[in-house]
């Protein structure tokens, strides 16, 4: 009676905020323990709580998990950095649980877990067989501990289905390519038939140290089978929410097989339809943080997806083995969202660049966003192109039409890096949560001040990581190392002297890039919150402060960017 009296107040406290109403069809598909707990009325107050167990302590599956719950006004606590490992060294998994069992769940809206740093230790550790499957398994009881620990809590969960190659370290590289093409070919040579195929995996066998195939292949076999452990938990309620996640892949791969087994067990769990398989990894926590924002307010937002090209929908990106449209709309998904056409009526725009596009179709698309920019719509960009010669970033045509016009300030959500997946898995929670606030919870001007604030950091991050550092400052830097080692792989893992170097030029460099950026494109800009009580209360930026860039791990491929905006308020 009490938890019903409770979900009664937070959703008639909602109503009466917003003054709208939930689709009773959507009211029946909410888990009855998933209710609101509500806002914090005083002035320094967040407006909800979440929990967060990355998959590791890079900038893209933490940092930018508590950069978007900050653009809805949600804190989003994670473990010390120091607790999660580095790169191949793995985090202390025992010491991560008893984290996770000491924190105060009182205030908690939601519990959202990466299965492979409570179990292995991390994303990279989650790729060697350095923890057996019985122990993996015992560290899954912590879910059945905190469902009877935390009724009221719901848990949200994303577990990686491991990709074709190992982790490029210093380690690897003599193995990394081989490897990565033995596990393709031991799926395709057998599907094709082809005899030279066949030939090129029995050379690749031969070539290959037994122990390097037994650990690859006993790491995968433990991975699936932790997979299907999830959804075991999933069916019995101890879980809420998973979302099985693909790492970096190719169309043919022993990838492919473990995918066949999961959805066996879900159509034989009846999970079809709730636990998603996509192309994706890294932004996996983005997406539940979004994902229970939303569910805690039981609204789904309608994303109307407009491609550069009808062709780009069916390409498959690079490190991913379904087309575009279905990466897009699992994405969507997974972040509580609803994939509508672009002809639909929906919350916001989500533009997508991508590859087969004529320059007459990209001329078009490029036209359409500045105009809906311009028109101060809500608009994100996915900027998936990923072009010659950096092949992660931004597409120079679009920033050059963006900085003609100063609109860098007026997306919802921004980004362009690695993957398909991960810039998807980028801007949509990031608009998600944005238009949201905007739209829902816009309920006082001074909440409205600092998520205004948390969006523009947000923007301006992605922008100097996305644009500035992958196409301008790493690729420079890139470009001069291997020319040095005459090498690709010198970019694999650096030396400790190495990266104290790079790190060094990394800051550098990067910082008086995004300060000109910062001084070109936000300072002394004036945005609008709302109207209260008849008085119209904006934010002008006025200055950047604590800015801090260096690299999270001995290599190059990503950057920690540290800010925070100074603004007044009218």
């Amino acid at each position: 009676m009490r938890i019903r009296i409770i979900r009664f107040c937070g959703v008639l406290w909602f109503a009466c905020l917003l003054s709208f109403s939930v689709a009773a069809q959507d009211s029946k598909k909410q888990d009855p323990r998933f209710h609101p707990v509500p806002m914090n009325p005083g002035p320094l107050g967040s407006a909800g709580y979440i929990t967060l167990l990355p998959i590791d302590d890079r900038p893209a599956v933490g940092q930018f998990a508590q950069m978007i719950g900050a653009v809805a006004d949600h804190k989003v606590t994670m473990p010390p950095k120091e607790m999660l490992g580095r790169f191949a060294v793995p985090a202390d998994t025992v010491r991560v649980e008893q984290w996770l069992k000491s924190q105060d769940y009182s205030k908690t809206d939601a519990l959202i877990v990466s299965v492979d740093m409570l179990v292995y230790g991390g994303l990279v550790a989650s790729r060697t067989h350095k923890v057996s499957f019985d122990e993996a398994k015992k560290r899954l009881e912590f879910f059945r501990w905190f469902k009877s620990k935390y009724p009221r809590v719901p848990v949200y969960a994303f577990n990686v289905i491991m990709r074709v190659a190992p982790t490029a370290t210093a380690a690897t590289r003599g193995v990394h390519d081989k490897l990565a093409r033995w596990a393709e070919l031991k799926d395709r040579a057998p599907k094709s038939g082809d005899v030279k195929l066949t030939a090129e995996l029995e050379q690749l066998t031969k070539e290959l140290a037994p122990a390097v195939i037994e650990d690859y292949l006993a790491a995968r076999k433990r991975d699936l089978q932790i997979n299907l452990a999830m959804l075991d938990l999933v069916k019995a309620g101890t879980v809420n929410e998973l979302i099985l996640l693909q790492d970096d892949a190719r169309q043919f791969g022993l990838h492919r097989q473990d995918q066949a087994v999961l959805r066996t067990k879900l159509k034989e769990l009846s999970l079809e339809s709730k636990v998603p398989i996509y192309n994706g990894t890294d932004e996996g926590s983005l997406s539940l943080v979004s994902r229970a924002v939303l569910d805690k307010f039981q609204y789904k937002l309608k994303v109307a997806v407009v491609y550069s090209s009808e062709k780009s929908r069916d390409l498959i990106s690079p490190y991913e083995d379904h087309p575009l449209q279905s990466t897009v709309e699992n994405q969507i998904r997974a972040a509580g969202g609803i994939p509508v056409s672009e002809f639909d009526q929906s919350d916001y725009r989500l533009f997508v660049n991508a590859p087969g596009t004529s320059d007459e179709e990209f001329d078009l698309f490029l036209k359409k966003l500045l105009k809906e920019l311009k028109e101060n719509r809500h608009i994100a960009l996915a900027d998936v192109l990923f072009p010659k010669p950096h092949f992660s970033g931004a597409d120079e045509r679009i920033i050059a039409a963006l900085k003609r016009e100063n609109l860098f300030d007026r997306f919802a959500g921004y980004a362009a890096w690695n993957t398909a997946g991960n810039t998807l898995g980028t801007t949509i929670p990031h608009a998600n949560m944005r238009v949201f606030f905007r739209s829902k919870l816009n309920d006082r001007a001074d909440r409205a001040a600092r998520t205004e604030a948390a969006h523009l950091e947000f923007l301006l991050n992605r922008f100097a990581g996305d644009y500035l550092y992958h196409d301008i400052v790493r690729l420079e830097i890139n470009a001069r190392l291997r020319a040095e080692a005459k090498t690709d792989e010198v970019t694999y893992e650096f030396t400790p002297e190495r990266y104290a170097q790079i790190n060094r030029e990394v800051g550098e460099k990067l910082k008086a890039q995004t300060e000109r950026f910062f001084a070109d494109y936000f300072k002394g800009r004036t945005h609008r919150l709302a109207i209260y009580k008849g008085v119209e209360k904006t934010i002008t930026v006025s200055g950047l402060n604590g800015l801090n860039i260096y690299l999270p791990w001995s290599r190059a491929f990503e950057c920690v960017i540290e800010l925070k905006l100074d603004y007044q308020a009218n």
